[in-house]
């Protein structure tokens, strides 16, 4: 193209209308970013926002531990340079670490327990780039240094766990056990992370009144205690987002089952075995869990939008994607095969989840300036599902305005495909006679001109981050194969659903406690959890997936070998072979 595909579009429908739409984003959909994200570094940030009850901005990290280049600009920081500011700047706080062989022990205690490198590289001279949340302290060092990375899936968590259900902005205090914008007794997160943390001095809401209280901390671990010096060097916590961009957007996904299934989890999970489960056995489990439901998000709101994209409307009875889990973990390859082929079917539909959001994109553009339309928008708040019910009902055309609206965008798309004629003929040529509705002609071609790396495959990147595939607390296996597509072979990346030890622990805890108010236990039979991974999680064991056929003694090995694993971890006990008789328990005992 002589001219950018953007620059036609903005001809064509106007810059500022162009602007709005060249995007991968529809937050009342899906209220985060579907681009990469690492699951390990979300809990600094969300205790950050539990404690001060906005967005972060700048910290101190790299002024503190980095060094100037040849143009004066600090150079983001290694672990070779953080172990030597610690020693520069806390002097008799660390001590016995001032020879060489010192600060390489302190390097590697700060790789072990503390810091993580770019890309997951070991060694002293990486960037460092993550933080691990082994205590609130983690919260004032501005790691990942650009927080977009995070892609407001921290924000998402904050808003699921505070869960109020009105404004659109979270606000200070409120009711439940994760208010934000509090004391460390206001939130479980900050209870749970903030020993020994005090507020001092009469304003709460200043940057530097958090203090650690080290002379009574003599239960605290090492991990614990190297986040708390890496922030004591750092000074105070890091300052505010600055303009709008503080506030922390209330906003629930149209997965609404797959939201309520995840805010329940984390919440049980953190509030029983918290304090039960030492850390370094705590935090995988958590992220384990954060992945899990994170996926069930992302698929849950790929089936609603099918559904609305059928039906006009958001559905109400929602299930999970159906999913089909090897529970040999590779090690038999019927089972692999099996999972590997249920996930690349679901792969193919996902694909179409870019084109549904345009789509809504498309119609929110023009509902909200049509005439009629503007005075009668759902109020502001969490819950979308009334506005975007509204935009189905203009899609299927049930709506007063719909005519009007769907007139509109036909224009649209003539419009741009005369900008197109002669540049992208065969795009020209489908927003003239493609798809029967001029809102899924317009999207369509929309997203093909934005192009695959700006939606199809950071969608993906999107779910591969959920998954963690090959991660050690990842619930899928990736691997390269090679297949012959239209007589040439090509290499491509075929995913099977596994759960991790992380995952089986996380969930067997999680369901051994009720929902209700105190999580009380109550017992957990093998039966029942099955029914659970496949009801509450689209995870199939033992059943076939609506529409793949798996014959009967290979879905009887696949539950035998989860059975074998959940008694290897020492989380399923039965004194017989009946199926009554095979309870599962907890490995940490709750006071």
């Amino acid at each position: 193209m002589s001219k950018t595909a953007k620059t036609i579009v903005e001809e064509a429908i106007s810059p500022a209308r162009a602007r709005g739409l060249w995007t991968a984003n529809y937050f009342p959909a899906l209220p985060f970013t579907p681009q990469h994200f690492e699951i390990g570094g979300l809990l600094p940030y969300m205790l950050y926002m539990a404690r001060w009850g906005h967005r972060r901005g700048k910290g101190n990290f790299v002024e503190t531990f980095g060094q100037k280049d040849g143009a004066g600009k600090y150079v983001p920081p290694t672990l070779t340079d953080v172990a030597e500011g610690l020693l520069t700047k806390l002097g008799d706080g660390l001590r016995g670490f001032s020879d060489e062989s010192g600060r390489a022990t302190l390097a590697d205690l700060l790789l072990t327990y503390c810091l993580e490198n770019k890309g997951h590289d070991l060694g002293h001279a990486k960037q460092v780039q993550r933080i691990f949340p082994t205590h609130y302290q983690a919260s004032k060092v501005d790691l990942p240094k650009d927080i977009t990375s995070l892609r407001g899936v921290p924000e998402l968590l904050t808003v699921l766990l505070a869960w109020q259900d009105r404004g659109e902005h979270l606000v200070p205090g409120g009711k439940g056990l994760f208010s934000v914008g509090g004391n460390f007794d206001g939130n479980l997160l900050l209870t749970l992370f903030a020993r020994h943390m005090v507020v001092r001095g009469p304003h709460a809401a200043d940057l530097s009144s958090d203090r650690f209280v080290e002379e009574e901390a003599d239960d605290i671990g090492i991990d614990e205690l190297l986040a708390v010096k890496v922030a004591e060097a750092c000074g105070h916590a890091p300052e505010k987002a600055r303009g709008g961009n503080a506030l922390i957007p209330n906003r629930w996904p149209i997965a609404d089952a797959a939201a309520r299934h995840l805010r329940r989890d984390l919440a049980t999970f953190i509030e029983v075995y918290g304090q039960a489960m030492p850390r370094q056995a705590f935090l995988p489990m958590l992220e384990a869990g954060i992945g899990l439901g994170m996926t069930n998000i992302l698929l849950t709101t790929t089936s609603c939008l099918f559904s609305w994209g059928r039906d006009g409307a958001i559905p109400k009875g929602q299930e999970p994607w159906p999913l089909f889990v090897d529970c040999s973990h590779g090690q038999e390859v019927k089972l692999r095969n099996v999972s590997e082929s249920v996930v690349s079917e679901c792969l193919a539909r996902y694909e179409r989840v870019p084109v549904f959001l345009m789509a809504m994109r498309v119609l929110d553009d023009r509902a909200r300036f049509d005439r009629k339309l503007r005075d009668a928008l759902p109020n502001g708040g969490p819950d979308t599902t009334p506005w975007l019910n509204l935009l189905g009902e203009v899609f299927s055309e049930r709506h007063e305005r719909a005519d009007t609206i769907l007139n509109g965008l036909d224009e649209d798309c003539l419009r741009l495909a005369e900008a197109l004629e002669s540049e992208a003929p065969r795009v020209a040529h489908a927003l003239r006679t493609g798809a029967a509705s001029p809102v899924m002609r317009l999207a369509e071609a929309l997203v093909e001109l934005v192009g695959s790396r700006q939606h199809g495959d950071q969608f993906v990147k999107a779910l591969d981050s959920s998954l963690m595939p090959n991660r050690p607390n990842g619930m899928a296996f990736k691997r390269r194969v090679s297949r012959s597509e239209a007589g040439t072979r090509k290499a491509i990346d075929v995913r099977s659903i596994v759960l991790s030890h992380s995952h089986l622990d996380f969930l067997v805890h999680r369901h051994l406690r009720k929902d209700g108010k105190g999580k009380s236990a109550h017992q957990l039979s093998f039966r029942r959890f099955l029914d659970l991974l496949r009801t509450h999680y689209g995870l199939y064991v033992d059943r076939e997936p609506p529409g793949v056929s798996i014959p009967q003694d290979l879905l009887r090995a696949n539950k035998v070998w989860l059975e074998r694993r959940l008694r290897d971890l020492g989380l399923l006990v039965g004194v017989n072979d009946a199926e009554s008789m095979k309870q599962l328990r907890a490995r940490f005992a709750v006071e």
